[in-house]
């Protein structure tokens, strides 16, 4: 049976990495595309940049079906 679940998509010097790790909450996966952008240090209201955003790294998340053996982060 397949689950919707959200998929965090790494970018680095234009090229889409391999690794893709799956969330069960879009908001839990944006925690972290946003972390992966800009270099965030710590959670939630107290993140500090460690620069103002890290240099050709993109990250997002998008919605995609995966089947029940797929590991997915809460």
């Amino acid at each position: 049976m397949l689950k919707l679940v959200f998929a965090l998509i790494i970018i680095v010097d234009g090229v889409e990495q391999p690794d893709v790790s799956h969330w069960r909450s879009i908001y839990r996966c944006n925690e972290f595309s946003e972390a992966t952008e800009k270099g965030l240090t710590r959670p939630h209201n107290r993140w500090r940049l460690r620069n103002n955003s890290q240099v050709n790294i993109t990250a997002y998340c998008k919605p995609v079906y995966v089947s029940d053996d797929v590991e997915i982060y809460d």
